[in-house]
């Protein structure tokens, strides 16, 4: 009965420690947002009237892909835990597709294209699916 309710305590305290990690995750990602925001709205306003859609809404990947999930997982009964290399690939996903929206921002309000915006994209997309799958895939 003891090991019982002391296993029941270490999952209560786990989730917590677990929540109060994804809560802070998903403060700095919105933090990260607000920050693009602001770049995006400075940078738009030197622009002399020229705008990009990608500059915009750069602040859009960071808060859906980083801290809407984060919010999810804090509100959860049980919150997944997610491996290591899982996060920080994901982490790196997030950051190339959010350099590569302010890339092409740049680039668009410049007045050129590049096909470095494709690449941006592809890495980017690549290192969300490889997360997902080293999570998938991993021991449990």
């Amino acid at each position: 009965m003891s090991a019982s309710v002391t296993a029941t305590n270490e999952t209560k305290a786990g989730a917590a420690g677990l929540r109060t990690h994804y809560t802070s995750i998903a403060r700095n990602y919105v933090l990260i947002a607000l920050g693009l925001a602001l770049f995006g709205a400075i940078y738009e306003h030197f622009s002399f009237g020229v705008y990009s859609y990608y500059m915009i809404y750069a602040f859009a990947v960071p808060l859906v892909l980083g801290a809407l999930p984060a919010l999810l997982f804090s509100c959860a009964k049980q919150p997944p835990y997610i491996c290591g290399a899982a996060r920080k690939l994901w982490r790196d996903g997030i950051a190339v597709l959010t350099v590569g929206s302010l890339f092409t921002g740049v680039i668009q309000i410049y007045g050129t294209d590049s096909g470095w915006s494709l690449v941006y994209g592809i890495i980017g997309v690549s290192l969300l699916l490889l997360a997902c799958a080293v999570e998938l895939l991993r021991e449990r």
